[in-house]
């Protein structure tokens, strides 16, 4: 890598005083071709590696990438040669779904301490995505930010072109005349599932945004920006024959580097984009995410997760289903702060729901501060949730920190607490967490983990909690082999151990774990990938809802075999096998098929179909009652997506679940948490679940944009009860035929959002 900055020239020393846009646009052309005088005095980043797979070897086309400080914002820059001997991928694709293409990133750590980076990628197909990076290594593509891009296609490379504004991010303003910044590059090559960057970091690794190289550039102002956003929908109910209009805006201002405010006034939450189908039976909730604009602009600070991918700040909690029951809570306003000040990076956010004064609806209100320590960061977050509705308060008090204290090592760690006030008591819990990767070489990993949340720990009033009362110890080892010859199948395998160890309060011993896994990434751009997962004798505490803990006996917990293909051609397909030990002893088996079909660049086809037989599906009923059925499962899922133009993307998602749940045995918990066969009555029964969204969008320009969605969607149970022979219904069969009568909702949405 060649990084050393370069003296800025009289011209953009001049910009730089003026701070004047036009300026500077007279000076870089953004046509995808970095051939103007300006990018000579460049800081270049030509030292590419590949680092998907993780061998650090040469790539198999160069990459150079060259990066400006311009007033208006960071100019990236990125050539890359691809003869006629590599296939060229380029299908066009929706914002954040151009995973599947020959495609470029560029990173950005503003503040340089390895807290939170921005990535931006641009497509050989032209389509671009943008996401949030958080704790080191993961990604939060919700966010859709403000910037600029060109794209430029020759015969024996490729290029682009990035204009990322200083407004796109709170950040620190700091003193004199630079600022401290840190960078990455990458470039994939989707023919081969090649991955190469500069410098030489993986999201793989434990530690990836603080492995950025640290750059020196010209310090400019990155303030004075403010867009209105307003809104305007209207929603037909064709099931109830009735329409509803709303209007609303979001706002944003950024008068400094170091302030920005979010607000928005009567927000549209109607969904323009379909959450995948879900028929949940477990004692653990459904994550879902949050593409709401008010809800993802400056929303990586509020990131704070802990190690079972629990979220003290979960955003749809705001605006979701009532405490009272009648259907989706509406939002009066909401704002947010981000900055910084006397040291600290800090954002503030208060949503009060429709109907708070009223005891329906709820008020919410989250406090972060993150301070950095050189090596190390610590942070503060305070959540706070009025729900009068229920009698209930809630408060969360976290701190947490990270320290580097040599490349080898990451440590971080949360001590965390919650106090409910409901119905006139009062109930406190506690937890923490304690994380540490040791890389002694980059062949070889170690995570330790020990976890600790007491039985009264909750914090799913504004957050995303998979369970309290736990106890676990966990050990990972990871080796990557690598080193295999140019005429071998194989370019490197990932093998890992993971033995877990997990208690409650109580003393009940959860099922013990050991998974293997084994990831090979092959020659030709494919992945194999295999684990086992094998779990001891242990009791199951949350199945039963409170109702008893209930013993398990040893078990393949999953043994699962996947190959996914490069894009070979028009296709690009995954083919699995998922295998399980249900219930008390009985196994389930899903084989897995996903394959797309590209007809053009500009429209693709992508069916999903899981199937699922199981022999002993055991199902919480009531109280201590469970019910343990022979299953049939079907899982279709169809996405059409097609881009008639450049501002037009016309897309069709449809999914069916359909569930044959008979041949019931009912049981009991009996003593020390055995199941024994009882002689309850349990019914057979089926689920149908369908789903459609026909959605066209038209771009104006960034932030003004037109919807037209049409949805339908229904679910039906039907239960079978003593008496009815297994044949009085049809099965999967007859569940499909059913698809036109599911019409639990139906309706049109129009939405006109515009900035200004």
């Amino acid at each position: 890598m060649s990084a050393a900055p370069s003296p800025v020239l009289p011209a953009l020393a001049l910009l730089s005083a003026l701070a004047s846009g036009p300026a500077a646009a007279s000076v870089l052309k953004l046509d995808g071709i970095p051939d103007e005088p300006i990018w000579h005095d460049a800081q270049v980043f030509d030292d590419f590696r590949i680092t998907n797979p993780y061998t650090l070897g040469p790539p198999t086309h160069a990459t150079v990438a060259r990066l400006l400080a311009l007033p208006e914002g960071l100019a990236v820059a990125f050539v890359c040669d691809q003869p006629a001997g590599t296939p060229r991928v380029k299908p066009r694709a929706n914002r954040d779904g151009g995973s599947n293409a020959d495609r470029v990133n560029f990173a950005v750590d503003l503040d340089g301490d390895g807290r939170l980076a921005y990535n931006f990628m641009v497509t050989l197909g032209n389509a671009i995505g943008d996401e949030v990076i958080t704790n080191e290594n993961q990604y939060n593509a919700d966010w859709d930010g403000v910037w600029r891009h060109a794209l430029h296609e020759g015969e024996d490379r490729w290029s682009v072109e990035m204009l990322i504004p200083w407004s796109v991010a709170a950040m620190r303003e700091g003193e004199g005349a630079e600022r401290s910044i840190a960078v990455y590059f990458d470039r994939v090559i989707a023919a081969r599932n090649e991955r190469s960057a500069a410098p030489h970091a993986s999201y793989t690794r434990p530690r990836f945004v603080s492995e950025f190289a640290r750059v020196q550039v010209p310090r400019h102002r990155g303030g004075g920006v403010l867009a209105i956003v307003p809104y305007a929908s209207v929603q037909y109910d064709l099931l109830h024959d009735r329409g509803e209009g709303r209007a609303g805006l979001d706002l944003f201002w950024k008068p400094s580097g170091r302030f920005q405010l979010s607000a928005a006034l009567n927000p549209d939450f109607g969904q323009v984009e379909a959450d995948d189908l879900v028929v949940n039976f477990d004692a653990i909730e459904v994550f879902f995410s949050d593409k709401r604009p008010f809800f993802t602009e400056n929303q990586g600070i509020f990131n704070v997760t802990t190690p079972d991918s629990g979220r003290l700040v979960y955003t749809r909690r705001i605006g979701g289903g009532r405490d009272d029951g009648e259907g989706a809570a509406d939002i009066d306003a909401a704002i947010k702060l981000n900055g910084s000040a006397g040291g600290f990076d800090y954002g503030t956010l208060v949503a009060i729901e429709s109907g708070h004064a009223d005891d329906i609806g709820r008020a919410f209100f989250v406090q972060r501060l993150v301070r950095n320590l050189g090596n190390a960061t610590l942070g503060y977050l305070g959540t706070w949730t009025d729900r009068p509705w229920l009698d209930r308060e809630a408060q969360v008090h976290a701190i947490d920190a990270i320290w580097r204290p040599s490349a080898k090592w990451l440590v971080s760690g949360q001590v965390l607490g919650s106090s409910i006030e409901q119905g006139g008591e009062t109930r406190n819990g506690s937890g923490a967490w304690f994380r540490a990767f040791y890389t002694p070489e980059p062949r070889f990993q170690h995570e330790l983990e020990i976890t600790h949340f007491d039985r009264r720990l909750d914090f799913n009033d504004v957050g995303y909690q998979r369970r309290g009362n736990l106890n676990e110890l966990e050990w990972t080892s990871t080796y990557r082999q690598t080193g295999f010859g140019d005429d071998d199948w194989r370019r490197s395998i990932t093998w890992a151990v993971e033995p877990q160890v997990r208690y409650n309060d109580s003393g009940d011993r959860l099922p013990p774990e050991l998974l293997l896994t084994a990831n090979v990434s092959l020659r030709e751009g494919g992945t194999l990938y295999s684990d086992l997962l094998y779990a001891w004798r242990g009791h199951d505490d949350l199945v039963s809802r409170g109702h008893g803990k209930v013993e398990l006996e040893p078990r393949l917990r999953s043994f699962y075999n996947y190959y996914e293909s490069p894009r070979v051609g028009r296709w690009l397909w995954f083919a699995g096998v998922y295998v399980t030990q249900e219930g008390n002893e009985g196994f389930a088996i899903q084989p897995e098929l996903i394959a797309r079909y590209f007809i053009r660049d500009d429209l693709n086809v992508r069916l999903q179909f899981f199937p699922r037989w199981s022999q002993d599906w055991l199902i919480w009923r009531e109280d201590t009652l469970f019910a343990s059925y022979r299953r049939k499962q079907q899982r279709l899922d169809l996405d059409v997506n097609w881009f008639p133009g450049s501002r037009h993307e016309l897309r069709l998602k449809a999914q069916w679940l359909g569930i044959d749940a008979y041949d019931p045995t009912a049981y009991r918990i009996g003593a020390g948490g055995r199941l024994l066969e009882s002689g309850d009555s349990v019914p057979a029964f089926t689920s149908n679940t369908f789903g459609v969204q026909l959605r066209y969008r038209y771009e104006f320009a960034p932030q003004r944009e037109l919807y037209v969605v049409y949805a339908r969607g229904g679910d039906e149970r039907t239960v079978y009860e003593d008496g009815h022979p297994r044949d009085s219904h049809d099965g999967l069969g007859g569940l499909f035929a059913d698809i036109p009568d599911l019409r639990d909702a139906d309706q049109v949405l129009v939405k006109l959002r515009w900035a200004f």
